[in-house]
């Protein structure tokens, strides 16, 4: 039944060509073989001995360029955080509505990320380094913009006002001496706040 529905809905708002279904993680890296695979929603809870985890990097290094989104009845950071160290690209929970899930994968094929900003900045020793002047918030809607989400998107992202994400926006500028987003995505690799 979700596969079924989720078919419909892909259908519904993505020009696609054909649909692959994979049974377990073995068909899943014949097919990506075989195929050239755009976006592969993974299930983290396959039947064939290899987990969602593993798949995930199996097919990064298939297909470099797939777009890999967990779709998953798991909420916890726990899944999340451990989905985008494997390499995902997206975590989108089964109980989201199909506008939330459509949103979601329209970012991911735009080239951001589908996860909760903490998620993204979480590992990175540096996120709490005296020498990046920014504070936790700024932080947050710093690596947002750098990974290319929208003043809107921010603030839909962090539920607050858009005029909020503006004004942490101009201070994280005053901070940083930039506003250029090339000198921003340098010092986010700078300060190692996410993986680029």
């Amino acid at each position: 039944i979700v596969r079924d529905g989720l078919s419909l809905l892909l259908n519904d708002f993505f020009p696609i060509q054909s649909i692959l279904f994979a049974e377990e993680g073995g068909e899943a890296l014949r097919l990506a073989e075989k195929y050239p695979i755009d976006l592969a929603l993974i299930d983290l809870s396959m039947p064939g001995g290899m987990d969602g985890f593993h798949a995930i990097t199996r097919l990064r290094r298939i297909n470099p360029k797939m777009k890999l989104v967990v779709f998953s009845m798991h909420d916890e950071d726990e899944y999340k955080r451990k989905a985008y160290l494997a390499g995902a690209d997206g975590y989108i929970e089964k109980r989201l509505h199909g506008e939330e899930i459509v949103s979601n994968l329209r970012e991911v094929l735009n080239g951001k990320k589908a996860f909760p900003a903490h998620i993204l900045m979480e590992g990175n020793e540096s996120f709490y380094d005296e020498n990046c002047p920014l504070s936790s918030r700024e932080k947050e809607i710093f690596v947002l913009t750098v990974l290319g989400y929208t003043q809107k998107e921010i603030a839909e992202q962090l539920t607050i006002s858009t005029k909020t994400v503006e004004n942490h926006r101009l201070n994280i500028s005053k901070k940083l001496g930039t506003n250029r987003k090339r000198d921003w995505v340098q010092l986010a690799k700078k300060y190692h706040l996410v993986k680029l």
